[in-house]
C-alpha cells in the first residue's frame, strides 16, 4: 500500500494527523469530492498578492492586484468542483474585492520585499527533504522568501490570529526543516505569516514565529510516526470529536458514516 505513496507534504501529514481515514479517502483511494469554498478563495487571493508583489519587484508596474485576483479566481469557478455553500462566485470575487481595497491589506502587501537570485523573485519556492527510515521525500513549496531571508505563507482566515496559533501550526517546521538541510536556515529559526482576515472591516497581521532545533526534531518524529501508520495500513477516524469530524466540514462524512473503508 505505501508503495503508492510518492511522497508525503505539510498538508498530507497534517491530514493524517487530523484524521487518518480522511488521509485514506484523500490521498489512497482518491475519492474525488466538491472542495470547500475557503480552499480555492485562499489560493486565487494567494497568486493575485504574488504576482502582483514579483511584479514590483522585478521593477514593472503591475496590473491592479484586483484584476489579477479576478483572473485567478475565474479560473477556479471554471476548472474546480467547489462546494461554495451559502456563497456564490460572484459573492466571493466581492469578497476578494473588499479584502483587497482595503488600506492595511494593501499597505502590507506593498510592503513585501522578496528575495532576488538572479534578478528573479524566490516565490513559489520548491523544497524537499528526508527523514530516516521514510523512504519517500517529504516535498513542499514555500509561498515566498523575504529580501531578509525569512520564508513567509500567506493565508486568509475569517478572523485575526493569535501569535499563539503561529506558535502551534505545524507547517513553519516543515520548511525550516526543509532549508536546513539545505544550508539556508534563516537566523533564530524565523518563520513569518502574512494574515488576511475575510472581516466586515479586512485587516493584514504580520506574525512572526520559531521553531527550535528540538522542534524540528519533534516533527521529523510525527513524519515517521504518520509514514507508520500509512505503511502498517492503520486508518482510524482519529479526528472524532474534533471540529473537522462532522456533517459541515468533513467533506468525507457521509462516506465515513456510511461504512466506507
Amino acid at each position: 500500500m505505501s508503495e503508492r505513496i510518492q511522497h508525503l507534504s505539510y498538508s498530507s501529514v497534517s491530514a493524517y494527523l487530523m484524521c487518518a481515514r480522511l488521509w485514506k479517502f484523500r490521498y489512497l483511494d482518491k475519492v474525488q469530492v466538491p472542495v470547500a469554498v475557503a480552499l480555492p478563495f485562499g489560493s486565487a487571493f494567494h497568486e493575485a498578492v504574488r504576482l502582483y508583489v514579483d511584479t514590483r519587484a522585478m521593477g514593472n508596474e503591475p496590473e491592479p492586484i484586483d484584476e489579477i485576483f479576478d483572473r485567478a479566481w475565474q479560473w477556479r469557478v471554471e476548472n474546480e468542483d467547489i462546494d461554495y455553500g451559502s456563497e456564490t462566485p460572484e459573492s466571493i470575487r466581492s469578497m476578494g474585492h473588499r479584502i483587497l481595497s482595503a488600506y492595511d491589506v494593501v499597505s502590507t502587501i506593498d510592503s513585501i520585499t522578496p528575495k532576488m537570485v538572479d534578478e528573479q523573485p524566490v516565490s513559489e519556492r520548491r523544497v524537499e527533504f528526508t527523514v530516516e527510515d521514510v523512504p519517500v521525500p517529504i516535498v513542499g513549496f514555500i509561498d515566498m522568501i523575504n529580501g531578509d531571508g525569512i520564508p513567509c505563507d500567506f493565508k486568509t482566515a475569517s478572523r485575526s490570529w493569535y501569535d499563539s496559533r503561529a506558535d502551534s501550526e505545524l507547517q513553519p517546521a516543515f520548511y525550516l526543516e526543509a532549508l536546513e538541510q539545505i544550508g539556508e536556515m534563516p537566523k533564530d529559526g524565523r518563520f513569518r505569516y502574512y494574515i488576511f482576515t475575510k472581516a466586515k472591516h479586512p485587516k493584514a497581521q504580520v506574525i512572526e514565529t520559531t521553531r527550535s532545533a528540538s522542534q524540528l526534531a519533534w516533527t521529523r518524529n510525527a513524519i515517521r510516526d504518520v509514514w507508520s501508520g500509512i505503511k502498517s495500513g492503520v486508518f482510524p477516524p482519529n479526528g472524532v470529536g474534533g471540529w473537522k469530524c462532522s456533517e459541515k466540514y468533513c467533506e468525507y462524512w457521509h462516506l465515513c458514516r456510511g461504512g466506507g473503508r
